[in-house]
Order: structure tokens, then C-alpha cells, then sequence
């Protein structure tokens, strides 16, 4: 069985009045690292915020783990989202607080309401805290506020946060977009080296087609809501590319 699958997947804005996607079909294997591309308005970010029901859909299924998403409520909805990791485009820190305190935040939804009310975190949580932010060179940063960071060094803070959940599927959005060259290939050489060490299934939302093709297992393109391109990178050719992203 397939970690996830999405079937006929609609997504309709009434504000402005838009279709964004039209009827997605996908399949992800545990283990894959898939990207996806396509240009601003293409859908990739509103596909992926339904995964993880940061937004409904209009219609269609997901299902992840067996699980049927979009029907999930309460205490099972809260529940798959910590089974589910996400990386920001705008890294979503509190930037007040410091690193650590960012990263453990990856906790709370596994926590009960006292524990994560009082910041009571176990001995083991603070290790693994500890142990990743040395993983992605902030072990220094770590009582650092989070407001005083660069970019990147925010982004690899979040993909720590990411990591506290010990989750089964990671997801990012557009997680460079921001990002300087050099940064960047930090950034996502710590995702991929991180979910390859875990076991984890990746969806990463991408624009650099360069990126995709040197970091994922598998690469699906959008346009105007769909998907017209699904394999491997080598797969992907110079004509392919240039369709995805003319409108």
C-alpha cells in the first residue's frame, strides 16, 4: 500500500473566484523523494497544504497511511498531523524565542496539555533537540534568538522542527525561494541527508528545475493545476521543462 494516494483531487478559491487544481492524481511510495515543479500559480503550494489539511479541498480523496484525510476531525486530525512534517516557505519560527525552544516546539502535538503548556520536555526530547541542531551545524545558535538568524540558518531550524515530530512524511514549501545559491544547497542537502538517514518520504515543492533534477528520486510537474510530467529526472527533458513553466 502506497503512503499516500490522491485521487481527483479539486481545489476551488471563491475569493478570487478560481479553480487551482484540476482533478490531481498521485501516488507516493514510502521512501521517495519527490519534488515538485512548476511556476507561481501552478497549484504545487495549495497540493501540498492539503495533504496535511492546512487547507480543504473542494473535492476528491487523500489518503495517507490508509487514512482517509479529508474526513479526519478532532483528536485523529491532530493526530495525522504529527505524523506529517512541514518546512515553511516563510520558516514560521517564533523569533523571539530561541533556537531551541524553536525546535522543540516539533513536540507539542504529542504532548498532553499541561506538558506542552508548561514546556516540560523530557530529557530524551532535549538530547534529540540538541543532537539535530548539531546534525545541521547550529549546535552554537541554539540559545540564539531566532529573529537574529540568516536564512538559512532560520530554514535549518526548521527543518529540525520538522524533525522533533519523528514523522513519516516530510514536506516542504518552496524551502529556497529565499534562499542565495550556497544556502540553498545547505538547506536541501540537510533535508535530503536527514530523510534518507530517517526512512522519510519527502515532497518538496520546488521553481528550480536544476535542484530537482540533482535532488530527487522522482520528479512531477505542474501546469495550470495539473500534472503533465511524472518520472524520473533524467527523465525530464530541456522541451518538458520549458512547457511546465510557459504559460
Amino acid at each position: 500500500m502506497a503512503l499516500l494516494e490522491i485521487r481527483g483531487l479539486v481545489k476551488h478559491y471563491t475569493h478570487p473566484d478560481t479553480e487551482v487544481l484540476h482533478g490531481v492524481d498521485l501516488t507516493v511510495e514510502a521512501g521517495e523523494f519527490v519534488v515538485i515543479i512548476g511556476p507561481s500559480g501552478s497549484g504545487k503550494t495549495t497540493l501540498i497544504r492539503c495533504i496535511n489539511r492546512l487547507i480543504n479541498a473542494t473535492s476528491g480523496e487523500i489518503f495517507f497511511d490508509g487514512q482517509p484525510v479529508n474526513s479526519l476531525r478532532g483528536a485523529k486530525l491532530r493526530k495525522l498531523r504529527t505524523q506529517i512534517g512541514m518546512i515553511f516557505q516563510d520558516y514560521n519560527l517564533i523569533y523571539r524565542s530561541n533556537v531551541m525552544a524553536n525546535v522543540l516546539h516539533g513536540r507539542l502535538g504529542q504532548m498532553g496539555f499541561l506538558r506542552s503548556a508548561l514546556g516540560l520536555y523530557s530529557r530524551e526530547e532535549l538530547n534529540a533537540a540538541h543532537d539535530l541542531l548539531v546534525t545541521v551545524g547550529l549546535e552554537e545558535f541554539m540559545h540564539v534568538k531566532a529573529q537574529t538568524l540568516s536564512g538559512g540558518q532560520m530554514q535549518r531550524v526548521g527543518i529540525c522542527r520538522a524533525m522533533m515530530q519523528n514523522p513519516k512524511l516530510l514536506l516542504a514549501d518552496e524551502p529556497i525561494s529565499s534562499l542565495d545559491p550556497a544556502s540553498a544547497k545547505v538547506v536541501l542537502d540537510q533535508i535530503k541527508s536527514l530523510t534518507e538517514a530517517r526512512g522519510l518520504t519527502g515532497i518538496i515543492n520546488l521553481h528550480q528545475v536544476e535542484f530537482a533534477k540533482a535532488y530527487a528520486s522522482r520528479i512531477v510537474g505542474l501546469r495550470l493545476g495539473e500534472i503533465v510530467f511524472d518520472g524520473k529526472p533524467e527523465e525530464l527533458t530541456d522541451e518538458m521543462a520549458d512547457y511546465i513553466y510557459v504559460r
